[in-house]
């Protein structure tokens, strides 16, 4: 098997073409620096059962399809692709998406470029809440673990903390001097984190209102931030700061650095440089896993900053990362690509693509443990059913 697998793209409204039974669409393969490599796959009606029949090109084998998903295997490479379609669409901003959050209890948040923050309800598409209050786009918006409230931030340079039952706006953070681009949620949510293009990463007192401390600054730029736990925890006296004794803070820079500060203790324990700016990073079982504008994916340690591997499959920029359940995570690319890896070695030559997107960049992604939702430029937000894709892993 190659040691670099080929990223393969089908047609955006496949599934359609499927349901009208005759007709054909697009597939493609492409791997890194090389053309692509484009075929088409027909849909037929086998004459003897009046069944569908899906006849695909040589260079792939066909292995099944169902009412949503298309699996296949790339010859030459060894590559099991399966093809996932939304379970549904929702519209309900009008502008190009810029963030989303989901809960459990089937309420969600999200964000657009017409400076929209709404909570709706992802069964009924019925809008609950227009938030009022931010002087701009709302670049990130988060629900707390207990799905009553949440908390944006965005283009004006404040966190706003807001019930999602009433609308209310009780906290206002305010202290970054340019936008804020990513947030990150200590435990329940007395604490929060805030990263900006000032340079800075805040840790916020949420009941009070007010910045505890810098955890980070003079580092240029930040994209985006992910929290971890450390063996090293220490005692807080502080009983405003709550759960921050053993929270490793991770902040993804433009310049391309990644850094590590424990939040209890204020230090900063490593940075490391890669190859081009950090546009997302989460973490998985130790391991951070970041984003880069460069397409590439690396994977660090957690502990000591050191590169495990990387992975890239494409040079298309990553816009937005999530981490899902059984280690897996999903990766949204600029190019409209939104694919599910796995980081078991058994699953290594195994993708799920989450289709649906035509060319349009999946800015963010939320996933509440049954669906997995993508905010995308299109101004469309689609909902995969994660029993889809957790099929193809087993």
């Amino acid at each position: 098997m190659p040691s670099t697998l080929p990223v393969v793209t089908i047609q955006c409204d496949w599934i359609d073409v499927l349901r009208l039974v005759k007709g054909e669409f697009w597939i493609s393969s492409k791997y890194r620096d090389q053309n692509s490599i484009h075929d088409k796959i027909k849909a037929l009606v086998n004459q003897a059962d009046g069944k569908l029949q899906i006849k695909c090109p040589d260079t792939y084998q066909y292995l099944s399809h169902s009412n949503l998903s298309l699996v296949l295997k790339h010859l030459s490479s060894g590559l099991k692709v399966a093809f996932v379609a939304p379970t549904k669409t929702h519209i309900v901003h009008k502008k190009a998406l810029l963030s989303i959050s989901s809960g459990e209890n089937a309420l969600a948040v999200s964000s657009c470029e017409e400076d929209k923050l709404l909570v709706w309800d992802t069964r009924t598409d019925e809008i609950l809440l227009d938030l009022k209050g931010h002087g701009g786009p709302v670049y990130k918006c988060r629900l707390f673990p207990s799905n009553v409230v949440l908390i944006s931030a965005g283009a004006d340079g404040s966190c706003r903390i807001w019930s999602a039952e009433s609308g209310i706006n009780p906290v206002t953070l305010i202290g970054h001097k340019m936008s804020i681009s990513d947030l990150a949620i200590i435990d329940k949510g007395r604490n929060v984190l805030s990263v900006s293009k000032d340079g800075t990463a805040k840790l916020w007192d949420v009941g009070e209102s007010r910045c505890i401390d810098n955890i980070l600054e003079g580092h240029g730029p930040i994209n985006c931030c992910a929290i971890a736990n450390s063996v090293d925890e220490v005692t807080i006296d502080n009983d405003r700061e709550v759960g921050t004794g053993n929270k490793l803070l991770v902040a993804g820079c433009e310049s391309g650095l990644i850094i590590c500060a424990h939040v209890g203790k204020r230090t900063e324990l490593y940075k490391q440089q890669l190859d081009s700016s950090v546009n997302a990073c989460i973490i998985i079982d130790q391991v951070i896993i970041a984003g880069c504008s460069d397409g590439k994916i690396v994977f660090i340690n957690v502990q000591d900053g050191s590169i495990i591997r990387d992975l890239h499959e494409s040079n298309n920029p990553v816009l937005s990362l999530a981490t899902l359940a059984n280690n897996m995570f999903v990766v949204g690319r600029q190019d409209g690509t939104c694919t599910v890896f796995s980081m078991n070695d058994s699953h290594i030559a195994i993708r799920v693509q989450l289709t649906g997107s035509d060319c349009d960049g999946i800015r963010d992604i939320a996933f509440n443990g049954k669906w997995i939702l993508t905010a995308c430029r299109d101004g469309k937000i689609r909902k995969y059913d994660y029993n889809q894709i957790t099929v193809h892993y087993k």
